[in-house]
């Protein structure tokens, strides 16, 4: 098992207070680290990005269309309840996840390997050595999602960020007490590939590259509704009232975006929305018929709530 080396203590963390307003924005980083310029269109205006380079572009809320290599997507931008940084990466290249663990003592490859499996942060990632294939076991994840939102991956430091060679935290720790702690950095394959060589620098170590039509892409899909299915007269009128509202939603940007979205999405809509339920009863919906919609309906909201972008059908 490959892993990073071990250092000493952890990083002292200095929270600074911000003040909350509501954006209609968020910018993002388009990131093209391939060895070839790239072209990208957003809502049809066309972004040239240079090779191992980006753009930073600032999204409205709402909906927008990206094409690349004659193909395109849908994706939503919104409000975040925990918005965090991503980065949008058009050509499906390869990113790494990659764990390491920062210890008070050394900390031998055995008990690394432990920690890490305990964790699950131990994967088999195929990889192409000297043209031969094989699977290495690494503490990091392949990931080459089109969207890459910090809030799925939680990394601590960027591709842009180097691991540190040493990081303090304030510990009150015993006498020959010890403490460790795992941090994650994404990286580029580039320079992942890199990090694996290591000093030898010899190998040609590669990874294969399996980009998906945009249509096969991972895809939030608000469920198809039958309102004719809702025996419940006032159920099946606030189930249509949202489907309104939701349709309604995909046409507006910006500003507009937030206050409806909100509307929708947030903690306190989604529990007035569970709380209709008890309008549909035993005598006027003795199958359930609208809990059985509205609970993925919400559901659905739900799943998107912590990420400020995602892809839709």
């Amino acid at each position: 098992m490959m892993k990073k080396i071990k250092y000493c203590l952890l990083l002292a963390y200095s929270l600074t207070l911000v003040g909350c307003s509501e954006p209609s924005s968020i910018e993002r980083w388009i990131d093209n680290p391939t060895n070839n310029e790239i072209k990208v269109a957003i809502d049809g205006n066309e972004l040239t990005i240079p090779a191992k380079s980006g753009v930073n572009y600032t999204f409205e809320y709402g909906k927008h269309t990206l094409s690349y290599n004659d193909d395109n997507f849908n994706f939503v931008v919104k409000p975040a309840q925990f918005g965090d940084s991503g980065l949008v990466n058009p050509t499906q290249s390869n990113y790494f996840l990659y764990t390491a663990i920062y210890s008070t003592t050394d900390i031998s490859d055995e008990e690394a390997t432990k920690i890490l499996k305990s964790k699950k942060e131990i994967n088999n990632i195929p990889v192409i050595i000297n043209g031969e294939e094989f699977e290495i076991e690494v503490s990091a994840k392949l990931i080459n999602d089109v969207l890459i939102e910090k809030s799925n991956y939680h990394w601590d430091y960027s591709y842009d960020q180097p691991f540190p060679e040493e990081i303090t935290q304030n510990l009150r720790l015993k006498k020959k007490q010890s403490y460790h702690e795992r941090l994650k950095k994404l990286y580029r394959e580039s320079d992942f590939i890199e990090y694996l060589k290591g000093d030898s620098g010899e190998e040609k170590i590669g990874f294969t590259y399996n980009p998906k039509k945009f249509s096969n892409i991972n895809q939030y899909v608000i469920p198809n509704i039958d309102l004719n299915s809702i025996k419940c007269k006032e159920g099946r009128q606030y189930m249509e009232s949202l489907l309104n509202d939701w349709n309604h939603l995909l046409t507006l940007k910006g500003s507009d975006f937030t206050k409806p979205y909100n509307n929708l999405a947030s903690n306190d809509a989604m529990a007035k929305s569970y709380n209709t339920e008890s309008q549909c009863t035993k005598e006027n919906d003795p199958e359930q018929t609208y809990s059985k919609v509205l609970r993925p309906f919400i559901d659905a909201l739900r799943d998107t709530r912590d990420v400020n972008f995602y892809v839709i059908k």
